[in-house]
């Protein structure tokens, strides 16, 4: 559960403050831009990442799955193609089909937060040991609970570290 605070509070930071260098970049194309605003894909895209992959692998470590983290990682990394493509959806569709990038958009963002149930969910069906325990593994639970909330505790630190 130490280790999932930590890494929540790590990673939340690091999101605050990639967010923040992005939006002082003015990177931008034709219709879209990830100054300002725009930059809020980081925290918003890769957070649930983060804890769509956490949650996978804290369920299948439990559950004494001999590759738990590199199964965690891949939850994690179905997330990042989940917002690349939503990023991309804007750019392939450009300005003149603004409808079209933003539906695509849309639809890929709520497969990301989607993606968040559907990980943990996937981690709890696929096969492993599961081994016999005296009672709930209340120490995971609470590093399932605590990962949101220590990764936004991490941004608000990152807030600090490097304000708006």
């Amino acid at each position: 559960m130490g280790l999932v605070v930590v890494a929540g509070a790590l990673a939340g930071i690091a999101l605050w403050v990639l967010t923040m260098v992005v939006s002082r970049l003015q990177i931008a194309g034709n219709g879209w831009s990830l100054s300002g605003n725009g930059a809020l894909i980081i925290p918003f895209g890769f957070g649930p990442t983060v804890v769509a992959g956490g949650w996978a692998a804290t369920i299948l470590r439990m559950r004494g799955h001999p590759r738990w983290l590199r199964l965690g990682i891949g939850s994690g990394l179905v997330g990042v193609a989940l917002v690349g493509a939503s990023f991309l959806s804007l750019i392939v569709a450009g300005p003149a089909h603004r409808e079209v990038g933003s539906t695509a958009s849309l639809f890929f963002g709520f497969l990301l937060y989607g993606w968040l149930l559907a990980s943990a969910i996937t981690a709890a069906l696929i096969p492993a040991p599961d081994p016999d325990r005296p009672g709930p593994p209340l120490w995971s639970i609470a590093a399932i609970a605590l990962l949101p909330v220590t990764l936004i505790a991490g941004c608000e630190a990152g807030a600090g570290i490097l304000p708006g």
